[in-house]
């Protein structure tokens, strides 16, 4: 099914510990969250150069609207300060297409209009 809702995995690399702040603070934008612990394998340098200079991260995947994107990053920076303190980074990758519109209507939690 074409995705006229413009829709977007979010993708977010945060401090260990932070992932149920964070999906709590961006649960109406952003739905269907997954967290997954990880470990970065990047040598230091690296890692001081992305701004992710801690190992432990909690990685959280969710879908959204692009029309919401911005306010999102906006809410990030403000709650978290990712960017200014350089404790993780955020990104969204475009999904062009999801497989029926029960799909699409899960992944952006509007699961109220299925019932």
């Amino acid at each position: 099914m074409k995705n006229k809702t413009e829709l977007e995995l979010l993708v977010i690399i945060a401090p260990r510990g932070y992932s149920d702040k964070i999906t709590e603070s961006i649960e109406i934008l952003a739905h269907f969250p997954a967290i997954v612990r990880s470990k970065g394998t990047a040598p230091n340098d690296i890692l001081s150069t992305l701004g992710i200079g801690e190992p432990e991260k909690d990685l959280l995947l969710s879908f959204c609207e692009r029309k919401n994107v911005d306010y999102i990053y906006q809410m990030l920076e403000e709650q978290f300060e990712l960017k200014s303190k350089q404790r993780g980074i955020a990104f969204t990758i475009p999904v062009s297409a999801v497989g029926g519109n029960v799909t699409l209507q899960i992944l952006l939690g509007k699961t109220r209009n299925l019932i």
